[in-house]
């Protein structure tokens, strides 16, 4: 019995140790990925300083690099794509619902249909489809005394509807 005790106590001391383990690696990778992030973001802005940089001197005509002025020339015409559809979103965004448009549309000519009732026939000895049996009334199948309002017949179970 000593032996089982010592040996789950290892197996548990191993298990938080490897716990403890993991979790440690976890917060180093994540320590890691943030000066990851922020190396990151920091090239971001970087790159963004030299298109503004390349991008002034393609407006001033001083950029002699064909692929930079071509990079550019697209960038511009990205500009000013992204402006059109930010004018024809908030032209969009200030339409109010036409609410005569969508109106259903008025009927003169409608009459609806003429309400018959629907009889079905009586069988002898059942009660008419859809309603209840009576006092006193008896099962088609067995010949019991049916309760009022019976769906089934409690003596031999057959439907009575």
């Amino acid at each position: 019995m000593n032996d089982f005790v010592e040996s789950a106590k290892n197996f548990v001391n191993s298990a938080v140790s490897r716990t403890s383990w993991e979790a440690q690696k976890q917060l180093r990778v994540r320590s890691k990925q943030s000066e990851i992030d922020k190396l990151m973001e920091q090239r971001t802005q970087l790159l963004n300083e030299l298109a503004q940089i390349a991008m002034q001197l393609y407006q001033q005509g001083k950029l002699v690099d064909p692929g930079l002025s071509r990079l550019c020339a697209s960038m511009m015409e990205l500009d000013h794509d992204v402006n059109n559809r930010n004018m024809q979103m908030q032209e969009i965004k200030k339409e109010n619902y036409p609410a005569d448009q969508f109106a259903p549309a008025p009927t003169s000519s409608y009459a609806p249909p003429p309400v018959v009732p629907y009889t079905q026939p009586v069988q002898p000895g059942m009660p008419p489809t859809g309603a209840a049996p009576q006092a006193g009334v008896r099962c088609p199948n067995c010949g019991n005394e049916l309760r009022p309002g019976a769906l089934y017949c409690r003596s031999c179970g057959a439907k009575l509807r």
